[in-house]
């Protein structure tokens, strides 16, 4: 019977935990923007949450909207764009319980935040919205929503 080498055998374990330790991996990208509506008018404050579908890598994406109901798809904090596929769509426009918009800094656990838009929207066995990321980047995406689906 061979004994390990405690220095070898350290090493080694070192090396396989370090490889990816930093969390993050590098998938290609394409930017990809649009506009979400609600009843047909540009909504604010949406938060859009793409869900990758099956064989897409990475993450999937996320964005809120502005004013004018216009968002701008990112995968990281700091990686603008997506990896081009298949995805579910996730909406949701958090308020206080009293409908008033939420204060900066305020997180959904600590402000029992309410869900303006319909169930149907946020919840992934339910949602029937789907977008599809070309590898050129889309023209630009769309989302209508209604606020009785």
């Amino acid at each position: 019977m061979q004994k390990f080498n405690p220095l070898v055998c350290s090493v080694a374990m070192l090396i396989l935990a370090s490889i990816g330790c930093d969390g993050s991996t590098t998938y290609d990208v394409v930017a990809a923007s649009g506009t979400v509506l609600l009843d047909n008018k540009p909504i604010e404050g949406v938060s859009l949450t793409l869900i990758p579908q099956a064989g897409i890598k990475g993450r999937g994406g996320y964005a809120t909207s502005a004013s004018d109901g216009t968002f701008t798809l990112q995968s990281e904090p700091e990686v603008m764009g997506v990896v081009p596929g298949n995805y579910m769509v996730l909406f949701r426009k958090y308020a206080m319980p009293d409908g008033s918009p939420v204060p900066p800094g305020t997180s959904a656990a600590d402000a029992d935040l309410i869900n303006q838009l319909p169930e149907i929207y946020s919840h992934p066995e339910k949602s029937p919205i789907y977008a599809t990321i070309p590898a050129t980047g889309p023209e630009g995406l769309s989302f209508e929503l209604s606020s009785r689906p």
